[in-house]
């Protein structure tokens, strides 16, 4: 899925140790969408952070895929990046 809209707020990365050993980071951010209202992404791997380098106020397009899961008797949901797209930038009008 795909939707454009304006980076509103980016959250601090998590990170932590898998039970296998590894380490793993994440990043959320919020994305004010010009149909669907505000939308929560989160981008996983320091890779992808570090590549990515989401900032407040640009506007991008976002791959994600949403995904939801099970817990005993709760669910829980989130949207998961798999692209950004930045606008090119206008040349300035002399």
């Amino acid at each position: 899925m795909k939707t454009t809209g304006t980076i509103k707020k980016v959250l601090p990365i998590r990170t932590g140790m898998s039970k296998k050993g590894s380490t793993w980071a994440a990043q959320q951010f919020v994305l004010e969408t010009e149909g669907e209202g505000a939308m929560l992404f989160e981008v996983f791997g320091q890779k992808e952070i570090d590549e990515y380098a989401i900032t407040e106020g640009e506007k991008l397009t976002v791959t994600y895929v949403p995904k939801v899961h099970e817990a005993g008797d709760k669910v829980f949901g989130k949207n998961s990046v798999s692209g950004i797209e930045r606008e090119e930038s206008q040349p300035f009008a002399e």
